[in-house]
This record gives structure tokens, sequence and C-alpha cells, in this order.
């Protein structure tokens, strides 16, 4: 396949992150867009510049047959039956994350892309993210040694300074998700993790939920603070996620209401990985901490860079007729994580991630 048709599914504001690298990409034509409020459709269609097909039902998209792929960017109960439905209907499936609610749904979506003769991919910006790539080559390169201790901490603040995206004021019913912030994004921070070490083991957790939240007018399950600890699958390797709540406190952040700050401590060194959403530490989007110096390294840190190359992949991936990152089963234990803190944190005990069905 030298050109991809693929059709946007949801035009709500995520949409704004995952699109212009389709829009870029020579061998990729926006050609549909799909939303249930049709002006929604037509109103991101003219601000791309495009004149694409305008659909108002899935079942449209899927019956179009010049549609080579989707992008499904609808909220996450509804992300199984439209993966596995596209996948039925022969087309190529990139599903805005988390994958689904359950490893039950998991595991039906794993059962359609096998039999499935197109690929199937969930989209994570994190993972190619330059500065988090760039951490990885340091850290395969043997930069730091042998990883003992990945932290994640995020911060979120009650008003951002310097918001180019139009802020969301209303967002899914947040009982159809099957958790918050450690659910929804926290599956990047595990995806990130993951790829840089290996496969989470099992967990420990403490999550506070003080209710919901007003953060810019819009209506979220509040989880903060949050402490998450994992070890890492066959190595000697811990990993920690926390979380933070500033209520009071405004934050530099181009494209959401939160930053991200990663270290990857190794036995020769360390890695930091700053301005991952937000702009809130006035430091270089990478070091390396050698322990007699500290290495800078400026790769590209503009947020929008890791959608981008997202997209990128999945149409390079289709017209090479190779699987692209995240497959199914990746994606899966990315949910199996996120659930298995919650179990941990109701029971205060460790929890077994590979065995975490419910």
């Amino acid at each position: 396949m030298d050109k991809v048709k693929i059709a946007i599914v949801g035009c709500g504001r995520i949409s704004n992150m995952n699109v212009p690298g389709y829009l870029e990409h020579p061998n990729c034509e926006v050609y549909a867009v799909c939303d249930p409020v049709e002006e929604r459709a037509a109103a991101q269609a003219r601000k791309w510049g495009i004149k694409p097909l305008i659909y108002t039902d899935y079942q449209q998209v899927l019956s179009d047959p010049n549609v080579d792929a989707v992008e499904i960017l609808t909220p996450v109960h509804m992300h199984a039956e439209q993966a596995i439905a596209g996948l039925e209907a022969d087309k190529h499936v990139s599903s805005q994350k988390p994958m689904c609610n359950s490893v039950a749904e998991a595991d039906r979506i794993i059962a359609a892309a096998d039999k499935a003769s197109t690929y199937y991919r969930v989209t994570e910006n994190f993972v190619f993210y330059p500065p988090i790539v760039k951490a990885k080559e340091l850290i395969d390169s043997g930069a730091i040694g042998d990883p003992l201790l990945v932290r994640i901490h995020t911060t979120r603040g009650g008003s951002v300074v310097n918001l180019q995206l139009p802020d969301q004021t209303e967002t899914a019913d947040p009982a159809l998700a099957a958790g918050g912030a450690v659910f929804g994004d926290g599956v990047h921070k595990f995806a990130a993790a993951m790829k840089w070490v290996g496969d989470i083991e099992k967990v420990f957790g403490i999550v506070l939920r003080p209710g919901e939240s007003g953060v810019g007018g819009r209506r979220r399950r509040t989880e903060a603070p949050v402490t998450a600890m994992w070890k890492f699958k066959n190595t000697d390797c811990l990993g920690v996620l926390d979380e933070s709540f500033g209520s009071e406190m405004a934050i530099r952040s181009t494209y959401g209401h939160s930053d991200n700050y990663f270290e990857i401590h190794g036995s020769k060194g360390a890695i930091h990985v700053t301005r991952c959403t937000g702009e809130i530490m006035d430091l270089p989007p990478v070091l390396l901490i050698t322990g007699t110096e500290t290495i800078p390294y400026d790769v590209p840190h503009d947020w929008l860079e890791g959608f981008k190359a997202s997209s990128r992949h999945f149409i390079d991936s289709i017209t090479g007729d190779r699987q692209p990152d995240l497959d199914a089963r990746f994606a899966k234990k990315t949910i199996q994580v996120a659930l298995a803190i919650y179990k941990a944190a109701e029971t205060e005990a460790a929890v077994d991630v590979e065995s975490f069905v419910a």
C-alpha cells in the first residue's frame, strides 16, 4: 500500500494532538472524519484545512471501502467494540489509550487482532517523545549501567499558563472508565517504563481519591496524592510512580494541566527527563548524570512531537507491512498494571500483574 486513507473517529480535544502527524505524512490522506456531532467534525476539518468526508456514525466509516485505517479517539468505554468492529471490517486500527476498560475486553481485542489480516495498535505518544526516546538510547548504550530504579512524578496544577489548545470543558462520564489518572494517564508511564526496562512483575500502591476536581472547569476523577511501586520482571530494578495535585499551583504547559518528570537511576549514573507535557522546570529535556558531571541533551521537546512521531509510525508500519508499536499484548500489560495498582491500594498488599484478570 503506497498511500493510507485514514478516518479520524472522534473529533474532541485530543484530535488536535493526534491528527497533525497524519496531515503531514506524504503517504497518508485524512480521507474521513467521524463524530456524532456533525458540526464538530466539520469544524475540525476546516481547522485542519482539509475537505474529507464527514460521517456521524462509525458504521458509515466501516462500510466505506475506501477507508484503509481508523484512528479511534473516542471515550475508553467505546474502544473495545469499535476496535473489534474495525478489525472485522478489514481496517487497520489505531486506538486511543487506554485500550479498553478490562482484561477481558483486552483479550477480546487480542483475539480479533490475531484473526485479522490488518494491524491493530494503541496510540502512544510518550514512547515516541524524543526525550524519552533519547533516554532509551542512553540506557541501551550502557551509559548508566544496569537500571536499578525508575521514578515517574506527575504534578497537576490548579491553573495553567501558556495553554494553547482549547480547554476541555466536558468529558465522558468518569463512571464509564475503569479508573482515573492512574488508569487513563498511568498507562503512558507504564508503557515508557516497560520499554526502558521490561515487563512489570508485581505492584504495591496507595491511591487517594478526594473526589471530583474542577481543574480548568473540567469534570474528572481526581486521584492524588498517589504512590505506586513495582518490581520489574527478571531484574533487580524497581519503579515508583507518584502524583500530586497542586490546587493553588499555576504551571506552564502548552498542551495540558500537568507536567511529568522521569528519573532512571543505574549502577553507573542517572538520566533525568523533563518537559513531558508541561514546562515547569527550567532544565534541558534530558540530563545524563555520571556523578562527576552533568551532560545535557537538547533534543526536540515540543510535546506535540511525540504524537506526530506516533502517527508517522502507524502509517510507516502499514505501508511497510509490519506490526506497529504498541501491539495488543503489550497494551494489555499497561492496563493490567493500572488495575493491579487499584487492587493493591484496596487490599494493602502486593498484586501480581500477569495473574490479574479482574
